[in-house]
């Protein structure tokens, strides 16, 4: 790659892969599923239940005037909100709007974030996550599975879909449109940029070749 010039690049950490469920499709895999139930059970099971079931009555206000942590199985709100909110409420708590939730930014990684949302989404009946994810656009992501560390790059690209993936003629990197942009990735998945690449070789700018 020593002809390339790369302009604007983002770094990403390692993530677990948006796949499909062949039983059901969603967001999330089966092992994030497990992975979470872990996660969930360390960080967030005291408050809102060993299988996100919460307390018996939630509904009521406690003794300082604070409603208990609600269900997150699909019996409150939780599947009102999309995505990114639900990543958002974990990483910065509830305190900064009068709640008692701390956040958990500086506990937990976007990874385990995303694999405690999983364990505790795989607890919603089937048609319910199916209307939370119409609601919300969600769908499993269309990328190859033999490029790992993907989940991540979604949550920095937001709501914009992304194509699947296709060779350039260097060597183990991987092409993505999305919203008119151009993001390379590389094959391992350790690295993603956005911007141009350009072969200074041959004067192309490879963003706009097909």
């Amino acid at each position: 790659m020593k002809y390339l010039l790369i302009i604007g690049f983002i770094l990403l950490g390692p993530q677990a892969v948006m796949a499909s469920n062949p039983a059901h499709l969603k967001w999330y895999t089966p092992d994030q599923v497990a992975a979470g139930e872990k996660v969930f059970q360390q960080y967030c099971a005291s408050c809102h239940g060993q299988n996100a079931e919460a307390t018996p009555h939630w509904k009521q206000v406690d003794a300082n005037g604070f409603y208990p942590p609600p269900p997150l199985n699909g019996t409150a709100h939780a599947w009102h909100h999309d995505l990114p909110v639900l990543r958002e409420q974990i990483r910065e708590g509830g305190v900064k709007i009068g709640g008692q939730m701390p956040a958990f930014e500086q506990i937990l990684t976007a990874e385990q974030i995303d694999q405690a949302i999983a364990f505790f989404q795989s607890q919603w009946p089937e048609d319910l996550y199916d209307r939370w994810a119409k609601n919300f656009e969600v769908k499993p992501a269309a990328l190859s599975a033999s490029i790992p560390n993907l989940n991540y790059l979604q949550q920095r690209l937001g709501a914009a879909p992304i194509a699947t993936p296709t060779r350039t003629q260097i060597d183990k990197l991987y092409r993505i449109p999305f919203n008119e942009k151009t993001l390379f990735l590389s094959e391992d998945g350790e690295f993603a940029i956005i911007g141009e690449m350009i072969d200074l070789k041959r004067g192309i700018n490879l963003n706009k070749q097909k």
